[in-house]
């Protein structure tokens, strides 16, 4: 894919990578610091995230009102000066938002393909996705100290393509910021959600504004402690993506070490 540059007068192809827009990080940083103070966000372990190409992997929290991600890239600037800022997979539907759509790509958000991580590997970049999706993130409030991908294992074959170290990123504390009563799989295809936004949920859910909110919605986060722990690299090297049997053991050393730092987080909370 060829080199496109930000431009803030045009709408960007979410499908293809742009330089991230430095100016624009720097007018967010403040609010993202309002943030880190509202929720008392901590990040660990960032000096884990290695020089180079790497896939960030994570466990999906809060809907879609997930504020872990911006602490870790606030951190992650910090430390760098903006040299080696990183780049999201996002879901379809996140771009088709009005304005929002337009910033978070130049912030760095990509939709999650193949192609678009591949590309931003391809310029020596680092990528973070989170593979349980919608069916993580609205995961019942019981559940909420659980690591549950669903058996997706697309992003250790990416990995194995491009040769990079899968990093376990842990998100906690944001499923404290609402109640999900139920996560509504049967209601995302009765609404036809499942069909036309690619959701596998429609939860139920207690949380500001709504009350009561339906639907794979945003709410206003309560004030609860949040945390990231950037756990050390896994290596992909001598695995190949065809063995299915390799992909699904690298898979389930990175649920495996992420329910770990889960579990110590919830021991030590």
């Amino acid at each position: 894919m060829p080199h496109v540059a930000p431009n803030r007068f045009n709408r960007l192809d979410p499908d293809q990578v742009h330089d991230i827009d430095q100016d624009l990080v720097r007018a967010v940083l403040p609010v993202v610091t309002v943030l880190q103070r509202y929720f008392r966000g901590e990040v660990t372990g960032i000096e884990n995230i290695p020089a180079g190409p790497a896939l960030l992997v994570g466990n999906h929290n809060g809907g879609i009102t997930f504020m872990e991600p911006f602490l870790l890239a606030r951190e992650w600037h910090l430390r760098t000066g903006g040299t080696d800022d990183f780049h999201y997979l996002g879901h379809d539907t996140l771009f088709k938002i009005p304005v929002f759509g337009d910033v978070i790509q130049r912030l760095g958000a990509v939709r999650a393909s193949y192609a678009t991580a591949g590309e931003a590997f391809a310029r020596g970049r680092k990528v973070a996705v989170w593979p349980g999706g919608n069916q993580e993130s609205f995961r019942p409030w019981k559940d909420r100290f659980k690591v549950d991908f669903h058996g997706h294992s697309g992003f250790v074959r990416l990995a194995i393509r491009h040769r990079v170290p899968i990093v376990p990123v842990l998100s906690f504390g944001g499923h404290d910021t609402f109640l999900i009563l139920r996560q509504g799989r049967r209601l995302a295809k009765w609404t036809g959600a499942k069909r036309f936004l690619r959701s596998e949920s429609f939860p139920v859910f207690l949380g500001l504004p709504w009350g009561v909110g339906v639907g794979p919605i945003f709410h206003l986060p309560l004030p609860v402690k949040l945390a990231v722990d950037v756990g050390e690299p896994i290596s992909v090297e001598g695995a190949s993506e065809a063995d299915a049997e390799a992909v699904r053991a690298i898979a389930d050393q990175v649920v495996s070490t992420l329910q770990g730092m889960m579990d110590r987080r919830v021991a030590d909370h």
